[in-house]
Order: structure tokens, then C-alpha cells, then sequence
């Protein structure tokens, strides 16, 4: 066994950084899943193909934020073979996304194996397999998140398929033109980037390769979109007639110049790629304000506590867009070569991603930088590399070496580590958390948590057969309004019997807060008409159980109509299913907050 060990040592090692990066991924994930209102969204388009038949799926999928634009369908077709295959349960539907992200790091680690060392190679596969950011995003069901698998699938074939030495360059660009095509209906953004990308680089190296795969190519993105194009035959292109309005939206969004977006964007990029590698979260940048022809910094009390982590970030970033241009003009004179293909591609990601995102720099969210996930590491895969080339004593390198990357997983693991641990009190203590720039939580809130709130209303609800009430906060609200259906508990939004000016006398009425908000505020505008008969905590989250004052009560009963397929709010784009390709297209599900990708 030694002898084995010794012998094949680094394959070992391997093998272990991708059992931590499964172990970080998968450690409590049912109890501790992200499932709020998307995510809740989501469960219930899936639910209705599983319990009424595949046919039932739909021809598009989510919205892009804040517009009626909606992606291609495949982010849902993932999520109904995760629960066929693990469960139609909230962690059985996100089962798909974590088997991507749990091949997404040894991936990552093919990836830069084609330009950097075995020692650098190997830290950097380290490092994406403990970041926090990519082990949050990992953690949960939602459209964006497995990106990262799916471009650097497309990266690493369109690497294969150009490389002279390859024999199978034509199924490499099949192969990539399939991903490429799944990862364009997961993000608006990425629809943008990836083909743009993808396209520039071909045309750069144009690789010779017969045209049987580039016809299979077109083909595989063809079929994939061909949900979506049957959606816009039968409903006369609505969803593409909304593709051009959303980044015109998001582009003039907030009047700033674009001297102000180019400086936001290069300050958030910076910040994000520190984020990722080193899990750390508070550093800060001053803020640049452009009034006419004058120029304002602006640095507030937080900004200038945190400046100094802000510098680092600032600099590290601008010292890996240096090194990705000394690496291209290095390698300008060289013949074509795995290593050249590399530097052009990761200039390229990087160029069209910042382009990009230059013009919703003020409509920026964490999210957005699962398109560009494996570049901080590349990032700083192009510093050590310099530094080991610029250190000509062997042994002070590995020193330089050895500090940089422990101080680097400590960072990552410590920051692990808070994270789950808040994870784990979330459901018995309440605490407040400091700045998330990952997820953007304001309250540690799990699946598990709102699970047994949910069971805590079925109680109630098995005492007395009344409807079950509820309202809470809008990340919140629909995730519980979920797991009491599945519970098979009669529920409905306590704010349409308020809209309705109803108060039944046969009615469980629930508000569910975070404990640390101002309860009382929130409360206090149902006092008129309800009393408090019960406040239960439930860690960050607490219930508050109300009865109707008797001199309230207007009506007896809510009549529960049998439910029907969810219809469209009024001028959104009808949504079709796959069973009404030959019918009328029933509208979709009603427009209601939190809709984002």
C-alpha cells in the first residue's frame, strides 16, 4: 500500500482535493439547501410535469430579471430528471446541478493543466474546490449555476478541436457547440458572451476541420433551441421580440456615463475575482461620480475601513490582465501550440466579459460572475507562474509558494467553515450575519428551517381542518406556501384575503419574519383585526400565529376552487408546453416578485 502510495502520490492527491470539493458540495445539503422564492418558482414547474406527465414541461424557462424575456427551457428539463431520478423533493430536483458542479473542479483542473505546470495546476484545482462563492453557488437549484461546468466544457473542446496535435478535432466542436448551447439558456449574459467568444476564437485560428461536424455542430444548437423556436412559431415571436428590449433596459438603467460604468465594472470585477479566491468578502473601492465635466471619489466610513483589502484586490486584478497581455505578445511569434490557444482563449473570455459587463455595471449582481468563475484562478495561476520564473532560487520559491497557498486555504476554509456553521444554528439561534456578496442574504434561512415551520402549521392545521394562512417576506413567502402543499395542507397567500377585505372565522393564520426585524412594525397592521394567539421562533425566522377578533369576522369560509394550470399575468409572453404543441398554449404561471436570473 505504501509502495502504491508512493509511486502514484500525486493522483492520490487528486483524488483527495476531489473528495473535500464533494464533501463541501453535498455536507448537509438537503437540510441546509438555498430554496426561496425562485427556487420555489421553479419546484412547482417541475412538479406539475411530474405529477401530470412529461408533456407538461414548458418550451421556455425563467425570466431574465426585471423583463418578460425568458430563457431556453433547459435549466427545467434538468431539474425533472433530477427528481425522477433522486426525488421530487426540493434537494431531489437539484440533484443535476450538484452532480455539474461537483465535475466542474476536476474539469477546471483539465483546463489549466493546458498551459500550466502539474505544481500550479494542482493548487489552482485546490483552491476552485474550497472557494466559498463556488461552493455556495453548488449548494442549490437555480438557473445560473451550473455555468461553470458548461463553459468550460465549451472552453476546453473549442482547445481540443483547434490543437494541431488532436485527431479528433471534429466531435471536440461538436461536443462544444452542445455546451455552449446549454450554457446560452442558462444566463442572459452568458446567451451574449459565450457564442461571441466562441466565434472570435474560431475565426482566429480557423481549424481545419470537415464539414460534417461543422453541419453537426449547427445541428446540436439547432435542436436544443428547438423548444424555443416552436414557442415563438405558435405565439408569433413574442419571447424574441423581448431579447432586444432587455439589455437596452439594463444598459441605459440609472443615467450614469460610461466612464462611470467602465470604472464600477473594473472596481466590482476586482473585487469579485478577490472574492472568489479568497472567500474574503468586505473589501471595499471608492465610488467614482461623474456631474458633467467634473469628477467626484467618493470613499464612505465602510469604504475606507475596508480600502485597504480593496487595494489588493484592485491590484491583483490589474496584475492578471497584464500578465494575460504579456502572455499573448509572448506567445505572438510562436507556432500554433496548446499553450498559445490557451493565453488567446482566456484573453478573449476575459475581453468580452468585461465589454459585457461594462454596460450593467450599476445592475451587477454576484451571480454574474459564474460566467467568468474560472478567470480570478487563472488569474492567479499567470502570478505564480511569473513569480517562480522572476525567482531564480528554487527553494526561496517554494517558499514564496508554500505561504501564498496556505494562507489562501486558510482564508477559503475558514470562510467554509462560518458559512456552515451558520447554516447549522440557522433553525435554533437567531444572530445576524455580516455582508454576503455571494448570495446577498440578509438572513441565514435553510430549506430544513422552513420544513419544520411548515410542520408546525400542519399541526395546527390538523386540529381544526381550517385553511392555512400565511404571509411572510417575499423570499420567503412562496418557499413556505411550497412545502405546506407538499405537505397536502389547504393553503393560500394570507395577503388575497386581505386584498379581499375577508376575515374567516375558519382560517390558520400565519406571519413568518426574521427574528431580528422590527416584529412588532410588522405585526402591528393586523392588530385591527386579528390577535396574537402564538409567537414561536424558529432560529432567524419566527412565526407568529394569529386569531380573528370575533367582531372582525365577515365571512364563515373560504371556498378552495380546484386548482388549474398556472395562467400568465396579463401581457406577459404565453409560455407553452410540450403537450399543447398542436393545441391552444395555455398562459403560464402569474407574474410575481423575485423573478431573476
Amino acid at each position: 500500500m505504501l509502495t502504491y502510495l508512493k509511486k502514484h502520490w500525486f493522483v492520490c492527491l487528486l483524488v483527495l482535493i476531489f473528495a473535500l470539493g464533494v464533501f463541501l458540495r453535498t455536507y448537509h445539503f438537503s437540510d441546509w439547501l438555498h430554496f426561496e422564492l425562485d427556487q420555489a418558482r421553479d419546484a412547482k414547474v417541475v412538479d406539475l410535469a411530474v405529477g401530470q406527465g412529461i408533456g407538461n414541461l414548458p418550451l421556455l424557462g425563467p425570466k431574465a430579471a426585471g423583463s418578460f424575456l425568458r430563457l431556453g427551457p433547459i435549466f427545467y428539463y434538468f431539474e425533472y430528471l433530477g427528481a425522477k431520478i433522486f426525488g421530487n423533493t426540493p434537494a431531489g430536483i437539484a440533484g443535476i446541478n450538484l452532480l455539474f458542479s461537483v465535475l466542474t473542479p476536476p474539469l477546471f483542473y483539465l483546463f489549466v493543466r493546458r498551459y500550466f505546470n502539474r505544481k500550479i495546476s494542482i493548487a489552482l484545482f485546490f483552491l476552485f474546490s474550497v472557494s466559498l462563492f463556488l461552493v455556495m453557488y453548488s449548494r442549490f437549484a437555480w438557473n445560473p449555476n451550473s455555468l461553470p461546468f458548461f463553459i468550460l466544457v465549451t472552453l476546453y473542446g473549442l482547445l481540443r478541436a483547434v490543437d494541431v496535435d488532436e485527431k479528433r478535432k471534429g466531435p471536440w466542436l461538436v461536443i462544444s457547440a452542445a455546451t455552449l448551447t446549454v450554457a446560452t439558456q442558462l444566463h442572459f449574459v452568458a446567451f451574449l458572451a459565450i457564442p461571441l467568444i466562441a466565434l472570435i476564437f474560431l475565426l482566429i485560428k480557423q481549424p481545419r476541420i470537415k464539414l460534417i461536424f461543422w453541419l453537426a455542430s449547427v445541428l446540436a444548437v439547432i435542436t436544443l433551441y428547438i423548444p424555443s423556436i416552436v414557442n415563438d412559431f405558435k405565439t408569433g415571436g413574442d419571447n424574441i421580440s423581448e431579447f432586444v428590449k432587455v439589455f437596452t433596459k439594463k444598459s441605459s438603467a440609472g443615467g450614469n456615463t460610461l466612464l462611470e460604468k467602465a470604472v464600477r465594472n473594473y472596481s466590482e470585477s476586482a473585487n469579485g475575482f478577490f472574492l472568489i479566491v479568497t472567500s474574503y468578502q468586505k473589501a471595499e473601492l471608492p465610488k467614482l461620480n461623474q456631474v458633467g465635466s467634473s469628477f467626484d471619489v467618493v470613499c464612505d466610513r465602510q469604504c475606507r475601513e475596508n480600502i485597504y483589502f480593496g487595494l489588493v484586490a484592485l491590484l491583483s486584478f490589474t496584475a492578471g490582465i497584464t500578465l494575460v497581455v504579456f502572455g499573448i505578445v509572448s506567445h505572438r511569434k510562436e507556432p500554433a501550440n496548446a499553450r498559445k490557444d490557451f493565453i488567446i482563449l482566456a484573453a478573449l473570455w476575459l475581453g468580452v466579459s468585461l465589454v459585457l459587463f461594462t454596460p450593467i455595471a450599476y445592475d451587477f449582481a454576484p451571480r454574474f460572475f459564474l460566467i467568468v468563475a474560472g478567470l480570478p484562478f487563472i488569474f492567479l495561476g499567470l502570478m505564480l507562474q511569473f513569480m517562480e520564473k522572476t525567482i531564480s532560487n528554487k527553494k526561496i520559491f517554494i517558499s514564496f509558494f508554500f505561504i501564498v497557498m496556505m494562507m489562501l486555504a486558510i482564508s477559503n476554509l475558514k470562510a467554509v467553515k462560518n458559512r456552515f456553521f451558520e447554516m447549522s444554528q440557522s433553525s435554533s439561534q437567531n444572530f445576524e450575519i455580516e455582508t454576503d456578496r455571494i448570495l446577498k442574504e440578509h438572513n441565514r434561512v435553510t430549506a430544513g428551517q422552513q420544513k419544520d415551520i411548515a410542520v408546525y402549521m400542519k399541526n395546527i392545521y390538523q386540529e381544526n381542518n381550517y385553511l392555512v394562512y400565511v404571509n411572510s417576506e417575499a423570499f420567503y413567502r412562496r418557499s413556505l406556501l411550497y412545502f405546506l402543499e407538499q405537505q397536502d395542507v389547504p393553503r393560500d397567500d394570507f395577503r388575497n384575503s386581505q386584498l379581499d377585505q375577508k376575515v374567516y372565522r375558519k382560517g390558520n393564520y400565519f406571519l413568518v419574519y426574521p427574528t431580528s426585524s422590527n416584529l412588532e412594525s410588522k405585526v402591528g397592521k393586523y392588530l385591527e383585526n386579528y390577535q396574537i394567539a402564538e409567537q414561536r421562533p424558529f432560529g432567524t425566522l419566527t412565526v407568529i400565529r394569529l386569531v380573528p377578533k370575533e367582531a372582525a369576522i365577515n365571512a364563515d369560509e373560504q371556498k378552495i376552487e380546484p386548482a388549474g394550470k398556472p395562467r400568465s399575468a396579463s401581457g406577459v409572453p404565453v409560455r407553452c408546453r410540450w403537450n399543447e404543441i398542436f393545441a391552444q398554449c395555455n398562459p403560464d404561471e402569474p407574474l410575481e416578485e423575485g423573478e431573476g436570473n
